[in-house]
């Protein structure tokens, strides 16, 4: 008879193995999608790229669409920890807003591919996927704008700003960078000094007046 011991240590082997194939098809997932998009990308590449079968895929995810989620999900994650992090942008705003942007923008050029996707195809995709990826985004979104908020009732941040729009204004110059760069001139600057201007650009936009926090 097999000890309890014995059962226990198959039994995490078998967890463990079911991670590491799960991880492997969401690599190959956020890959394939990056290449050939999000409606042209086919459960059978993303289980061939995976070095699995597609019976082994939907054992761990049952559609296409639960494996986008969950491509989205594990991005998102890093980003809410750098949120987490620095999350009391009221202490240190010139700061976390530039540790934010140079994440989100790494991210992106990791992404590149996925991030083009998501523009290009954004308008063609079937409700039910644009409302799946609006909700994986909300929370984070919201999570943002309720940090951001924070620093202006703390007297950081104007008053009289629309903290929702202000962020989107930021993450959309950073993301639209990422989508025009090397197109038609070459950049005499470094991704380096980009961000650094648009966050220095941004701060003095949306500071309070008399602001003495040292680090803004």
């Amino acid at each position: 008879m097999q000890s309890s011991g014995a059962q226990i240590d198959k039994k995490r082997l078998a967890a463990s193995s079911a991670d590491l194939t799960r991880e492997r098809l969401l690599d190959a997932a956020a890959q394939t999608f990056s290449r050939d998009g999000i409606q042209g990308a086919t459960t059978r590449e993303i289980a061939r790229g995976a070095g699995v079968n597609e019976v082994t895929l939907f054992r761990h995810f049952k559609s296409k669409e639960q494996l986008l989620r969950a491509v989205l999900q594990r991005g998102l994650a890093a980003e809410v920890a750098v949120m987490d992090q620095h999350s009391s942008w009221k202490e240190d705003l010139r700061g976390s807003m530039e540790r934010y942007a140079r994440h989100y923008y790494s991210h992106l050029e990791k992404k590149e591919g996925l991030a083009r996707a998501f523009t290009a195809e954004a308008n063609v995709l079937p409700k039910s996927i644009q409302t799946m990826i609006a909700d994986v985004i909300r929370p984070v979104r919201e999570r943002l704008i309720a940090i951001m908020a924070d620093a202006q009732r703390a007297g950081v941040v104007r008053d009289d700003l629309n903290v929702e729009c202000a962020l989107d204004a930021f993450k959309n110059t950073l993301y639209a960078a990422l989508l025009r760069q090397g197109a038609y001139f070459p950049r005499n600057y470094s991704t380096d000094a980009y961000i650094q201007t648009i966050v220095d650009i941004f701060v003095r936009g949306i500071e309070a007046p008399g602001n003495t926090n040292p680090k803004s």
